[in-house]
């Protein structure tokens, strides 16, 4: 059954035990095919991109990416299906969903993170979140990092910014943190660093002074939902992956009425 399909009956609330038939009948044919790791669609809607993609057998295939500020919710479905058609497989074949859980704007979080939910509740399969600040770390080429450690820098949007230390091996050196650019640099363990993230420039300005040489990289600036699928697949037998639950590091910018103005005495 295509996805287009699948989302249909969900709406539709169509009885699912042709969907079960359909889903054994599936299994049975993939069953006769060797397969190395889950098949994993991951989404990205943390930031102001839209990211969508699916591993199979390890590669990455299907990987759609857009800089979108506004208007994820209405074309998340649409690039789910595309990069479903362009693997050549449909939605019963997947085993997991990867979604980026933040650092990153609020609404984007919520949508990908809804959709992801919703998506692994209708299918029975597991919902796994992975750090918006790892997948950007994860981007980064052997050939840029020969060894170095990484800061990830992500913009807020704000003054502050979302960012994190990486060893020379990927793995977090330090817990995310909202913080000013100059904090951020102090993050950093002593030595070489690269600079990964759409702030980086705001802490090459900032580390124009600094003792420690800080470098530029060519990883993209924002998650990429094929290394999203990645990180998650390498966990999977672990359980090691975040919960699907939004990474919050700074108070939202709405609040609730009564949240406003003096408190009331009782």
């Amino acid at each position: 059954m295509s996805f287009t399909d699948y989302i249909k009956k969900m709406l539709t609330g169509q009885s699912r035990s042709s969907d079960s038939a359909e889903l054994s009948a599936s299994q049975t044919t993939s069953s006769k095919t060797e397969k190395s790791g889950p098949t994993i669609l991951a989404i990205d809607t943390a930031s102001t991109s839209l990211s969508t993609a699916v591993l199979i057998n390890g590669e990455v295939k299907g990987e759609l990416y857009e800089d979108m500020e506004r208007g994820q919710a209405e074309h998340l479905m649409s690039f789910i299906s595309q990069s479903l058609e362009a693997a050549g497989i449909e939605f019963d074949a997947v085993d997991g969903i990867a979604v980026t859980v933040g650092p990153g704007a609020f609404t984007g979080m919520r949508i990908g993170l809804s959709t992801a939910r919703a998506l692994g509740l209708a299918r029975k399969i597991p919902v796994v979140g992975v750090s918006s600040l790892e997948a950007v770390a994860y981007g980064v080429s052997e050939r840029d990092q020969q060894g170095r450690n990484i800061l990830v820098a992500l913009d807020s949007k704000r003054n502050e910014i979302f960012a994190q230390a990486f060893d020379g091996r990927k793995r977090p050196l330090s817990a995310p943190e909202c913080v000013a650019p100059r904090q951020a640099l102090m993050i950093a363990p002593p030595g070489d660093t690269l600079l990964a993230g759409d702030a980086t420039p705001r802490l090459l300005t900032a580390a124009a002074h600094a003792p420690d040489a800080f470098y530029d990289t060519t990883a993209p600036g924002l998650p990429r939902a094929g290394n999203v699928a990645r990180i998650a697949a390498s966990r999977w037998d672990s359980g090691e992956n975040l919960a699907p639950v939004p990474m919050y590091l700074r108070a939202p910018d709405a609040k609730r009425i009564e949240d406003q103005g003096p408190k009331k005495d009782k």
